[in-house]
């Protein structure tokens, strides 16, 4: 097996980033170099093998969980058992993070990667989708009968956020401290003791939100209406990734959205080194 040497992120990198990352194939902008430098490389692994970088991971060590945000291969060193020994490493450094288990998202037709996490210990626990949706067709969403309003997401909305919309303890946090993303809760008004009825992290630089969570359906307007200010002028169209939440992908698609990517999201417990 190829032996491979793991080492943190160093400034110089952004170079292997920017050519591996276009391999996750999800049509996304590579990040310049300073958000990269401010946003991932702390939390970013490089992989070499005989000196040459030849794979990586970005991972967010969260509350007792690691979100495993990329993981790849170079195509040149595929089929070698680079993703299993990638896999280990991430799993040392997130144990020695304080989690204990870990989760990530992939393309189910994506076999081989599926059967690597499937490994490691994780299952599909639901579907994601992220969709493309134009400004115009937003206007045309369905909307809700009571007034709403949205503000930002301040640090002590956090734990009521996630324990309302199923997110990860510390995830509203982790994408707070990133910087340059726009985060969003949407509430009652009349109700100011109430859960939340949405909470959107856009990125102007996509431009796309995710996590975008909404109690229904119809609240999904008056959180795009908040999210507007925040975008660029152009594209005239943002991406919404929608998790486990077949009414809203089905709404947004009934107004002109396109599926632009269809994934899985996986759980698991962080397996023993032994």
């Amino acid at each position: 097996m190829l032996r491979l040497v793991a080492r943190p992120a160093r400034p110089s990198d952004y170079d292997h980033f920017a050519r591996l990352f276009v391999e996750l194939g999800t049509d996304h902008p590579v990040l310049p170099r300073d958000r990269w430098e401010s946003a991932l490389a702390r939390d970013t692994l490089f992989f070499e093998a005989d000196g040459e970088v030849v794979a990586y991971a970005y991972v967010q060590p969260l509350r007792g969980v690691g979100y495993v945000r990329h993981v790849v291969v170079a195509p040149s060193h595929r089929g070698r058992g680079v993703g299993v020994q990638v896999m280990r490493a991430v799993a040392a450094h997130l144990r020695g993070r304080g989690c204990t288990r870990w989760c990530l998202n992939v393309k189910p037709d994506n076999t081989a990667a599926v059967r690597l996490y499937r490994s490691a210990g994780m299952e599909n626990v639901y579907a994601m989708t992220t969709l493309q949706l134009a400004w115009d067709a937003a206007a045309r969403l369905p909307r809700p009968a009571r007034p709403v309003i949205a503000r930002p997401a301040e640090p002590p909305d956090d734990a009521v956020l996630e324990a309302s919309f199923g997110l990860l303890p510390g995830q509203i946090a982790e994408a707070r401290g990133r910087g340059g993303l726009v985060l969003l809760c949407l509430v009652d008004p009349a109700a100011p003791g109430a859960a939340p009825l949405g909470l959107a992290s856009f990125d102007p630089f996509l431009p796309g939100a995710f996590p975008f969570r909404v109690a229904a359906p119809e609240l999904a307007a008056p959180l795009l209406d908040a999210i507007r200010p925040h975008a660029p002028r152009a594209p005239e169209a943002l991406l919404v990734t929608v998790e486990d939440d077949d009414a809203l992908a089905a709404a947004l698609r009934a107004v002109g959205a396109t599926v632009q990517l269809v994934g899985a999201h996986f759980r698991g417990e962080i397996p023993d080194p032994g």
